[in-house]
This record gives C-alpha cells, sequence and structure tokens, in this order.
C-alpha cells in the first residue's frame, strides 16, 4: 500500500473522529471534575462540616443553566466572523471572485444573523 493510497483513508478517519473525540474529551473533563465535587463533598459530610447555603444554591444552578439573550448575540457574532472569514479566504483565493465556497459561508452567517436576532429580540423582553 503506498502513501497515495493512505490519504483518503486517513482524511476519513480523522473527519469523522475528531468530533466523537473532542465530544469525549469535553465529557470526560465534565465527569472528572463532577467526581471530584463529590468527593469533596463526601469528605465534609464525614468530618461533619457544614455545608453552606449559598454552596448548595450553586450546585442547583449549575446543573440549570438558562440560556441568556447574551449567549445568542455572542454566538450569532461568532457565526457571522466565522461566515465573513470564509468568504474573504474565498474571495483572496480565488483571484477576488466569489465562488462557491461563499455560498457556503452563508449557512453560519445565517445561523449568526438568526441568532443575533433572538438574542436582541430577548434583551427587549427583559
Amino acid at each position: 500500500m503506498d502513501m497515495h493510497s493512505l490519504i483518503p483513508i486517513v482524511a476519513i478517519i480523522f473527519t469523522f473522529g475528531m468530533p466523537i473525540a473532542i465530544v469525549a474529551i469535553i465529557r470526560i473533563g465534565k465527569s472528572r471534575d463532577n467526581a471530584e465535587l463529590q468527593r469533596t463533598l463526601r469528605m465534609s459530610i464525614e468530618k461533619g462540616q457544614p455545608l453552606p447555603p449559598e454552596f448548595l444554591n450553586s450546585l442547583k444552578v449549575g446543573q440549570m443553566r438558562m440560556k441568556s439573550p447574551a449567549n445568542d448575540i455572542r454566538a450569532g457574532i461568532i457565526l457571522i466572523a466565522i461566515a465573513l472569514g470564509i468568504v474573504v479566504w474565498n474571495f483572496l483565493d480565488n483571484g477576488y471572485t466569489l465562488d462557491e465556497v461563499s455560498g457556503f459561508a452563508a449557512i453560519p452567517g445565517f445561523i449568526g444573523v438568526a441568532l443575533l436576532i433572538l438574542g436582541i429580540i430577548g434583551n427587549r423582553k427583559q
């Protein structure tokens, strides 16, 4: 098997493997954080130390994260910036003409615009 026939195989593995690896790393990190928190709680309860009410409330808030309009605005701006970056890269790479890649950039761009609008409407309701 020569090197040229390995390139598509490696590309497919990385294309599908990287998102899975990223999600797995995030889940493992959250699991370790949760286990450390549980271990700390168990040790403090065994030693008979009282748990402050603020600490218990922070545990409940951590589990019920509410999406705020600021999060929508932030995500929208990031997606619009990604779309603009793709368009500029495509424009400079293709001799200052727009190509099919610019149409592909419209996907994150329009999602970003929608999130930006949702965030602005959410801010007005508050």
